[in-house]
């Protein structure tokens, strides 16, 4: 079991479902968002109506489920453009998550249709995640065109599972399709420069146990449907009565995570069939990942396209960015907009905005109006004329400043921090330094023990309070510590961050896990981010290669990406260690198919910074 029970962390359906009722507009505080009509949700019941039920065919005879929102007026004679948002989630939770945009959109005359994935609420087929994604947006597209009061014009919005479809989407570049919004959408990257991670299931070859959490509450291959040869008007009248929000395990003590062999950690709650279990065996570098229909290597579009994401999502943070920077080199018209909050909570910052338990400054952003533009450029305008708006916009964490770029990396300068000890950084009693210089010392040791690892506290994809005070996990011996001395002056970096350790190991294959830390005067330390390596694909996911035991390695932990500003008084401060867990799966540290093993090696770990082995953090410095 592990050595201390895991808070409740707040999953990806869990964070969308808050965000949806948030949203609910001051009128209808009293009524929860996803109890309301969509009509409700967007304030739009006098100017617009709904249709529910709404069946979308595809080429293979499988039938999806829309919601529409039509502006009154639309008609053949006056033509609309529209707004897709495909996604697994109910329609209510997706109008409520974009209602800023979408009320403001209907508006202007646009409009909204909400389409269920395959094998998602209530549409028909079963659920398999990014398979099929192209070819049935696609058709989603194609049906849109071809409707009375359509104008030929489509694009597309979306956040986390309802944004990396657009990805896929992308691909295909369908006609009718004239832009996208898509908001934390890294799950639908492959394979790109820089980037191996496939759909985000890993992290530096370890898989992301928040997606345990998502298939536990969303992502069923089975659910019920509602029968064939019913009136629209009877699908409509069954949706509203028994409207699935789906069940979210997000809640749970999640002292389940613990379960082994972690193939059948879902099957050991009840969970109905999904495809974790599937994906759980899959390497990396399985050949069997190149059947999603991931944005790879090799891929481009001629959609213009809106990347959106927040620095604390910091799972997908890294793969916006290097997704941007793919897609810049061969498509054309590409943006990108980062800004301070935790997983698709953009529009929800103010003057004094706290993500989690961290005060990061003024963060505030005009989304909405940001999006709304867009689409009228492009939906409305056809692209003519000039588009006001910066290839780059981001905001430094902290900093009360927004700044743009025309590129991702900004112009910076490296400047590396030595990791450097008496050799006892063992938590924040030892005597740990990250200096601007190098300087010699014996090495580190640590002990990783997978059957009591180091808990997740905050970071990763989807937990609201994904920034909280670190100094619990500190006092932890399995935790190695290296901080700066105080900032005598600012200090604000913007671009992709790396480590590089040596490191040597008594068994033979382990994970190296990494957090940046922002150290505040009275002692509170926020993580920034964080990041884990699996040592067996230290060389990169196509060559995995065991260790051997007590050898020194040279280890490159990148898969960081940010732009924070640290105030005089604060201190930058590393922690390493060999888990973080549930957040990531834990190295049983045999070698062998972690997924099926039940029975786990303590590791002894040996982090080197002396004059043959310099050790070092490495962030990109601006101004």
């Amino acid at each position: 079991m592990m050595q201390q029970r895991l808070p409740p962390r707040v999953a990806l359906a869990l964070c969308l479902f808050v965000a949806a009722a948030a949203v609910a507009h001051a009128g209808d505080a009293a009524v929860p968002a996803w109890l309301q009509s969509p009509l409700q949700i967007l304030g739009v019941e006098k100017i617009a109506h709904l249709q529910q039920g709404v069946l979308v065919p595809l080429r293979d005879g499988t039938e999806l489920m829309a919601t529409t929102v039509i502006p009154d007026g639309a008609s053949a004679t006056s033509r609309r453009p529209a707004i897709l948002d495909q996604s697994p989630y109910p329609a209510q939770q997706e109008l409520s998550k974009g209602r800023a945009v979408f009320s403001q959109l209907v508006r202007k005359g646009y409009v909204i249709v909400v389409v269920n994935d395959r094998g998602t609420q209530w549409s028909g087929g079963e659920y398999h995640w990014l398979k099929h994604a192209s070819s049935d947006g696609a058709d989603v597209v194609r049906w849109i065109t071809s409707k009375s009061w359509s104008s030929g014009a489509v694009g597309a919005w979306g956040c986390s599972s309802s944004g990396e479809v657009e990805l896929s989407l992308a691909r295909a570049n369908p006609p009718g399709l004239k832009a996208m919004v898509a908001m934390a959408a890294a799950t639908g990257v492959g394979v790109i420069p820089g980037y191996a991670d496939q759909g985000i299931f890993y992290t530096g070859g370890v898989p992301s146990f928040d997606w345990a959490w998502w298939y536990h509450g969303w992502g069923y291959w089975h659910h019920p449907k509602l029968p064939p040869g019913l009136s629209q008007r009877e699908r409509a009248a069954l949706i509203r009565q028994f409207d699935p929000l789906a069940y979210s395990a997000a809640t749970e003590n999640l002292d389940w995570a613990d379960h082994l062999p972690a193939e059948e950690v879902l099957d050991a709650v009840g969970s109905p069939q999904t495809e974790f279990n599937e994906l759980i065996r899959m390497a990396p570098n399985d050949p069997a990942w190149k059947g999603y229909d991931f944005l790879d290597a090799g891929d481009s579009t001629r959609i213009p396209m809106l990347l959106v994401d927040s620095w604390y999502d910091t799972i997908e943070a890294y793969g916006t960015t290097k997704a941007f920077q793919y897609l810049s080199g061969n498509s054309p018209n590409q943006y990108l907009i980062v800004g301070a909050g935790p997983h698709c909570s953009m529009g929800y910052e103010t003057q004094h905005t706290m993500v989690g338990e961290r005060p990061v400054g003024d963060a505030r952003f005009d989304y909405a109006g940001s999006v709304v533009r867009w689409f009228d450029h492009w939906l409305v305008d056809g692209g003519r004329g000039k588009l006001d708006m910066p290839r780059v916009q981001y905001y430094p964490l902290a900093s009360d400043h927004w700044t743009s770029a025309q590129s991702w990396p900004p112009p910076s300068r490296p400047v590396k921090l030595y990791l450097s000890s008496e050799g006892h950084a063992n938590s924040l009693s030892g005597d740990g330094e990250l200096l601007w210089q190098p300087r010699s010392g014996p090495a580190d040791s640590f002990t990783d023990d997978p059957m009591h690892p180091v808990p997740t506290n905050g970071g990763g994809c989807c937990d609201q309070d994904v920034s909280r005070d670190q100094t619990a996990i500190e006092r932890r011996q399995d935790v190695l510590v290296y901080t700066t001395p105080p900032l005598t002056r600012p200090l604000e970096i913007a671009g992709y961050l790396k480590a590089a350790l040596f490191f040597s190991t008594s068994v033979a294959d382990t994970d190296v896990a990494l957090k940046l830390v922002d150290v505040y005067p009275d002692g509170k330390a926020y993580n920034v981010l964080d990041t884990i390596e699996r040592l067996r694909y230290r060389d990169g996911i196509a060559r995995p290669q065991l260790m051997k035991p007590g050898r020194i390695y040279r280890i490159v932990l990148r898969q960081m990406v940010v732009a924070s500003r640290f105030a005089p008084g604060h201190r930058l401060r590393i922690e390493i260690a060999g888990t973080n867990f549930p957040e990531y799966e834990r190295n049983l540290n045999t070698g062998g198919p972690n997924f099926s093993e039940t029975h786990a090696v303590v590791a002894h770990d040996v982090l080197y910074h002396d004059r043959d082995h310099r050790s070092y953090f490495e962030i990109p410095t601006v101004h």
